[in-house]
């Protein structure tokens, strides 16, 4: 279970630093990508590990979340791969709804903060 939690406590380290820098700078470069996909990556990997480890799949707020912010953090990188191809138009609408996908992501983060800390 711990490593699934680094996986995720890097996740949240890497995507937020990628979503912010861009905020800050107003234009999408291409580091600030790599990071977003090695946050994702982080991500998908300790959601896999909690996945194998986990008996059974509990349909709960967190699990709904989780999974609903792991296909928008998908979505979500691709539209920054394209948005930094075509530049303009594509990279102000990118960054204009970035926050947002974080948000959804940092809601799934926190419903799976255990109850006990």
């Amino acid at each position: 279970m711990l490593l699934s939690i680094l996986f995720i406590m890097a996740a949240l380290i890497f995507y937020s630093s990628a979503i912010w820098s861009e905020r800050f700078v107003k234009k999408l470069k291409l580091w600030m990508v790599i990071v977003f996909l090695t946050g994702f990556l982080c991500d998908l990997t300790g959601t896999s590990i909690m996945s194998i480890k986990a008996a059974k799949i509990n349909l709960n707020i967190h699990s709904i979340c989780g999974f609903s912010a792991l296909v928008i953090m998908f979505l979500h990188l691709i539209w920054a791969i394209l948005a930094l191809i075509k530049g303009g138009k594509a990279q102000e609408l990118f960054s204009r709804f970035s926050v947002y996908a974080w948000a959804v992501w940092l809601v799934a983060f926190i419903t799976g903060i255990p109850k006990r800390l």
